[in-house]
């Protein structure tokens, strides 16, 4: 039987706690050789509740060289020189979303890990949903005729509450909700579509990370042109999902890890069909997707094959985030009202 893929788990943080350690502990396949936090007992402390003998350290360096990859889990702005550091010592690495705080960040470490031949993964763990690569193959294949348009929304009250501060400031997270919880969508959008050929963005971040945005997107293709517009709030609650109008009807895909695609019909409204796969799904909806991640991070580092999504699609998830920001209109108002965001 091969050895466990061991891993550092680098950033003790909430995504740590609550995905990324059960994942690995529930797979066959990893080993937790190291825990990392830069605050002071905080590695150890989660190590010491889950019961688990991994050395603990508050500095990436100081285990290094006990571990065949890493899980950056750790503020954005953080991710380039740790990623670097895992490069210079041909460890493996896997980096929640975004990859970086930066395009030039993110393209220098993609561009230093190929030249080093490290494996590179980007944590956009929606991606392995069966759902999302079930509906990949059906668009693929023209199942529910030329798509039109899309929307995607996503919204709560507050939402995820980081253990530090740096989601609250621009310039360590990157930005605000388009980043935190628009991000996931984006690397799908991408996936489904490429990139787009235009693109635009309204926010209320004037002073600070938006809390509220909305983006368009438009695609030209050869079956003609797609719009798509993309919601997102941290004020209110906008139920998550997507909807895709083709030229026969509506697609829905609810955005949970264990929703089931749907499409009604236009030439019978009364109809609503559930597609499900006939034999065995691509990713068991029965183990997280973080355990799928970590799995396929682990399989691909040992194999030399490609992580099922890579450095460089992380790169271009940021590039597109970084071109709608650029480009952003300022919108300060009640995003409620009639005629506003929802």
């Amino acid at each position: 039987m091969n050895e466990r893929f061991k891993i550092a788990l680098v950033g003790a943080g909430l995504i740590t706690q609550q995905a990324h350690l059960p994942a690995a502990l529930a797979s066959d396949l990893i080993e937790v050789s190291a825990i990392v936090d830069p605050a002071p007992g905080r590695a150890a402390a989660l190590a010491r509740d889950w019961g688990i003998k991994a050395t603990t350290a508050t500095h990436l360096r100081e285990v290094i060289s006990q571990i065949d990859g890493a899980v950056i889990a750790t503020p954005n702005d953080s991710h380039a020189e740790l990623g670097m550091e895992c490069v210079n010592a041909g460890v493996a690495i896997l980096i929640e979303k975004p990859l970086c705080s930066s395009y030039p960040d993110a393209k220098a470490l993609v561009d230093a890990a190929a030249r080093n031949d490290v494996t590179l993964a980007t944590g956009y763990s929606t991606r392995f949903r069966d759902s999302t690569c079930f509906l990949k193959d059906l668009l693929d294949r023209g199942e529910f005729g030329a798509v039109k348009r899309f929307v995607h929304q996503f919204g709560t009250a507050g939402g995820w509450a980081a253990l530090s501060s740096y989601i609250l400031k621009r310039e360590s997270a990157g930005g605000g909700v388009l980043v935190v919880s628009g991000t996931h969508f984006i690397d799908r959008m991408l996936y489904f579509w490429g990139y787009p050929d235009a693109c635009a963005l309204e926010d209320d971040g004037a002073a600070g990370p938006e809390a509220n945005a909305a983006a368009s997107f438009t695609f030209h293709q050869a079956g003609g042109t797609i719009n798509g517009m993309a919601r997102y709030s941290k004020t209110g609650l906008l139920p998550a999902g997507m909807v895709i109008e083709t030229d026969r009807g509506l697609v829905r895909l609810a955005d949970n890890d264990s929703a089931n695609i749907e499409f009604f019909p236009l030439t019978n409204p009364n109809v609503s069909i559930a597609y499900t796969r006939r034999g065995p799904p691509r990713f068991d909806p029965g183990i997280s997707v973080y355990q799928h991640q970590l799995e396929d991070f682990a399989a691909a580092a040992r194999t030399r094959r490609p992580p099922l999504v890579d450095g460089r699609q992380g790169m271009e998830s940021l590039r597109l985030i970084e071109t709608l920001y650029q480009g952003r209109k300022t919108k300060i108002e009640d995003w409620y009202r009639p005629g506003g965001m929802a």
